[in-house]
């Protein structure tokens, strides 16, 4: 039978966990996903008189970087709602294995492919309808300290950027420079609403709901769920565009609007898109961070960079700065430390256990050999970079406050540098390359 994690011991406990749930016992094992941080499973049930039933069951491995973001809140939150939106309700969190059993919920989660254009759309609003439904969740009525009620969403955006600003910074040793701009422009350009914060998703997007012939049956994943602007969730639809395509920003502005009787602008879905892409660059930093060899370095790596494109040109877009797309024909060489070790990983860990021929495995060994030599005489060390994280928010921070020309200049380097790094990840982007969040 398939294991559900790769530590024997650690499984053998995991699967008397899961039995002593009240399910009956496992009759079989489908591992969904897994990585350098998480693994999740699909797990048939078999009870007393043979019926079946499946479970889907998530495990934090121990290595992701810490942040209050994790397992456990996910499973409070689930826990809080207790089936009053469509979320999959819990059967159970067990503290010492990290692990969160769910029973199943019927649908489908490959929204990208749908062929027929009334299924498409009548799933776009009916998941607008659902995240609706989240946000009009009474915050006090969760009894959560992490999702305090009686915030206006101007407090509870600053809160949400003060934690995530101090994670980055703390845990990053030479955060990225446009990352750090991004925080400090959503810092100095916050929205001037007192309307009252409400629960937001915080991780919207295509692969994170379920839907049947008839519409969204389950909105998944909740550990990034916060207090904040309703419509993070709708421009975090299009942060996650990049790799997943939905609807356009037109459309889903004009879906939740109708939805919730309220006409939101295309500024507000502006700032919530932009702050919602830099929320998401500090996981992603603090994962690079990590240098787990486990991570999937070039989906991870590839993403963020192409991220912070699309950021650059939307925070031009709420500035009212034109940057040019012209290509430098050279830029700073990004550093190269890690890559080499996580190349070196992949190849000795991965690839060379899976090949039988002596003589490409002889290969294979002088390939890993010479990636060793290049990260010895090639690589930079990240102790190089002059400054530290602190003292480089502040200077982001400077450049925002004083705005005008500089701020326009500063803001073309960086996209500049950008641009000619996407040209050098051409290859490896692949399909990617090129794609940008519009709105």
């Amino acid at each position: 039978m398939t294991n559900i994690l790769d530590d024997p011991a650690r499984d053998e406990a995991l699967r008397r966990w899961i039995e002593s749930l009240g399910y009956g016992t496992i009759a079989d094992v489908k591992r969904v996903g897994g990585g350098a941080f998480r693994t999740s499973a699909r797990i048939e049930m078999k009870d007393r008189d043979d019926g079946k039933r499946p479970i889907f069951v998530k495990v934090d491995l121990g290595s992701a970087p810490p942040t209050p973001f994790d397992l456990q809140r996910e499973y409070q939150v689930l826990k809080a709602i207790g089936g009053r939106v469509k979320a999959p309700d819990v059967l159970g969190y067990e503290p010492d294995l990290n692990a969160m059993a769910m029973p199943c919920l019927r649908g489908v989660a490959d929204y990208g492919q749908i062929e027929d254009e009334a299924k498409r759309a009548r799933v776009e609003r009916s998941y607008v309808e659902a995240l609706l439904a989240v946000h009009r969740l009474e915050l006090s009525s969760l009894s959560l300290d992490h999702l305090p009620a009686g915030l206006t969403i101007r407090q509870a955006i600053a809160a949400d950027l003060d934690l995530w600003r101090d994670l980055l910074l703390n845990g990053v040793t030479h955060p990225d420079a446009i990352t750090l701009f991004a925080l400090a422009w959503c810092a100095a350009r916050l929205p001037d609403d007192d309307r009252p914060a409400t629960l937001v998703q915080g991780d919207a997007g295509p692969g994170n709901f379920l839907f049947d012939e008839d519409g969204v049956t389950g909105v998944l994943d909740w550990e990034m769920a916060h207090v904040g602007h309703p419509l993070e969730d709708i421009g975090c639809i299009l942060v996650r565009s990049l790799v997943q395509p939905m609807a356009s920003a037109n459309d889903l502005l004009g879906l939740y609007s109708q939805a919730s009787g309220v006409e939101w602008t295309r500024q507000e879905l502006l700032y919530s898109a932009i702050l919602m892409m830099t929320r998401f660059s500090v996981p992603i930093s603090l994962a690079l961070e990590s240098r787990n060899t486990g991570l999937d370095f070039g989906l991870t790596n590839g993403y963020f960079r192409m991220s912070q494109i699309s950021l650059l040109r939307l925070i031009a877009q709420a500035e009212g700065i034109e940057l040019s797309e012209t290509v430098p024909d050279s830029a700073a060489r990004p550093t190269a430390d890690f890559e080499f070790e996580y190349l070196r990983s992949v190849l000795r860990d991965i690839v060379r256990p899976a090949v039988a021929d002596d003589y490409v495995r002889y290969r294979l060994d002088g390939a890993v050999g010479l990636i060793g030599y290049l990260g010895g005489a090639l690589a930079d060390s990240p102790e190089g970079a002059e400054g530290d994280a602190h003292s480089a928010f502040a200077e982001q921070e400077r450049l925002v406050a004083g705005g005008g020309g500089k701020l326009a200049a500063a803001m073309q380097q960086m996209y500049g540098d950008a641009l000619y790094r996407e040209q050098l990840m051409r290859e490896m982007l692949g399909p990617l390359h090129g794609r940008r969040i519009v709105i």
